[in-house]
C-alpha cells in the first residue's frame, strides 16, 4: 500500500505546484526569468574621413537573450546580449573606362546590456515596461574602394580601411509582455546611443521574444 501511495502523493505533489505557480504568475508573479527574441535591426555607422565620408544605414536581422530578476511588481532589472546583426552598402563611383565602380562598405554590432526595469502592470496578465541601462557596444566595419581605370592607367581609390570601436554607452528599451502561467510573450524595442567619433551611429532592434518565469 506504501509503495501505490508514493506515485498519487507525487502527483498531487505536482498538480498542486502548477497551480500554485499559474495563479502567481496570472497574478503578476515575481521571480527570475530567461528568454530570448528575434527581429528586425538597424546598424548605423556615421561617416568618418577614412572611409571617404561614406556611412551605412541599413536594416538587417537581429537577436538577443536575456536574463532577468524581477523582485517588485513594479521594478526589475535585467541582463542581455543584444546582436545587431550585420549589413552591407555599395557606392557606384562611374570612372571613364573600365572600372569596377563598387565600393563597399560592410557594418556589424552587438553589446552586452544591464538594465533597470520599470513595470506599469494594466492588467494581471499584461505589462507594459520601459528600461534604461549601460551596453558595451562593439562596432566593426570594413570599407572598400574600387579600381579605377582612366585611359587604361589603373589605380586604387584612397580610403579602403577596416576598424573596430567599443565603447561604455547609454541603453533603453521599452515593451509590452503578456503572461500566460509562467510563459511570456513581449514585444520590445532597444536602442544603444553609440558616442564617440569611431562609433558614431545607434543601432537599434526591434523583436518579438518569450520567456520563462521560474518561482
Amino acid at each position: 500500500m506504501r509503495r501505490a501511495r508514493e506515485p498519487t502523493c507525487l502527483l498531487v505533489g505536482c498538480c498542486l505546484w502548477l497551480s500554485v505557480s499559474s495563479v502567481r504568475a496570472q497574478d503578476g508573479a515575481l521571480g527570475l526569468y530567461v528568454g530570448a527574441g528575434i527581429g528586425s535591426s538597424t546598424i548605423r555607422q556615421d561617416p568618418q574621413p577614412s572611409t571617404n565620408d561614406i556611412g551605412l544605414v541599413r536594416g538587417t536581422q537581429g537577436w538577443d537573450v536575456f536574463l532577468g530578476m524581477r523582485p517588485l511588481r513594479y521594478l526589475g532589472a535585467e541582463i542581455a546580449y543584444l546582436d545587431f546583426g550585420n549589413a552591407r552598402r555599395y557606392e557606384y563611383t562611374p570612372e571613364v573606362g573600365p572600372s569596377n565602380q563598387q565600393s563597399l562598405f560592410h557594418g556589424s554590432a552587438n553589446a552586452p546590456a544591464a538594465f533597470a526595469v520599470g513595470y506599469l502592470p494594466f492588467e494581471p496578465w499584461w505589462d507594459l515596461y520601459l528600461k534604461a541601462g549601460v551596453a558595451r557596444l562593439h562596432k566593426s566595419w570594413e570599407f572598400r574602394t574600387p579600381i579605377g581605370c582612366d585611359l587604361n592607367v589603373c589605380s586604387p581609390f584612397p580610403g579602403s580601411s577596416v576598424g573596430t570601436a567599443s565603447d561604455w554607452d547609454f541603453a533603453y528599451g521599452a515593451g509590452s509582455q503578456w503572461r500566460f502561467g509562467a510563459m511570456e510573450w513581449r514585444v520590445e524595442y532597444d536602442r544603444v546611443n553609440a558616442s564617440g567619433n569611431a562609433s558614431g551611429g545607434d543601432p537599434d532592434l526591434l523583436s518579438v521574444g518569450v520567456s520563462w518565469t521560474f518561482f
